[in-house]
């Protein structure tokens, strides 16, 4: 596996039951339940993916697409504005909540092993 950790950029609550759930999966995690210092963490380059939520982490988005991470986003619904931000990745998947966590699981194991090959066209919604 990988040494790079994954970032979790959501709300506390969801933040502290997907770090239980990835932490028991053998992954590296941090949480950040805000913006502060995120731009500063990703510039470190020590993070092999990003979870975060639409619309919750879109003050991240800019600076995810310009490094180019990997990135799951999860969100209630599809909408016209959530497929344009979509576009603008480079390597990203969308998933819908309430979130099947066996699903979550394989997507983050084969995000994280490399298993699946970076996308043309930007995203992918599983």
């Amino acid at each position: 596996m990988d040494d790079k950790k994954i970032l979790i950029v959501d709300e506390e609550g969801f933040s502290r039951i997907c770090s239980a759930i990835l932490e028991f999966e053998g992954y590296g995690i941090e949480a950040v339940t805000d913006a502060n210092g995120v731009g500063v963490r990703l510039n470190e380059r020590e993070f092999g993916l990003i979870i975060t939520s639409y619309p919750y982490g879109v003050f991240i988005f800019d600076e995810i697409k310009r490094q180019n991470i990997a990135t799951i986003i999860l969100s209630d619904h599809i909408n016209g504005d959530l497929i344009s931000i979509l576009e603008g990745f480079c390597n990203s998947y969308c998933m819908i909540k309430p979130l099947d966590y066996r699903k979550f699981r394989l997507l983050v194991r084969q995000v994280m092993n490399g298993e699946l090959s970076t996308i043309q066209g930007g995203y992918n919604i599983v």
